[in-house]
């Protein structure tokens, strides 16, 4: 399973799923798989924070963003950013390098 436990997974889908309009619990688990899991494409950024616990992908146009635990490998959270939130920072490659660089 990709997130920790189903609890987690139901409780993200709770918070996130209607912002990739999908119906249930588990397309929205199949989508976050698909996004940290699958090979990463020209529009997507990854990085592994400083906590060298957390990878991170962040996808420049459609502002999804997903982070995973390295080890145990399970998915923490996966949702899309809203424009307040990348203007803030500058932009998407400004916003993308604050949360790699958070320690959380």
């Amino acid at each position: 399973m990709p997130f920790r436990d189903t609890l987690d997974r139901d409780i993200h889908f709770a918070k996130h799923g209607h912002e990739f309009g999908v119906a249930d619990a588990l397309r929205y688990e199949r989508m976050a798989d698909a996004f940290m899991f699958d090979p990463i494409t020209a529009d997507v950024g990854e990085c592994t924070r400083r906590n060298a616990v957390d990878r991170l992908r962040f996808g420049y146009i459609s502002h999804h963003l997903g982070v995973a635990c390295i080890a145990p490998v399970f998915i923490r959270t996966f949702y899309v950013v809203d424009a307040v939130n990348i203007a803030r920072h500058g932009g998407t490659r400004g916003y993308f390098q604050w949360q790699c660089g958070r320690i959380v």
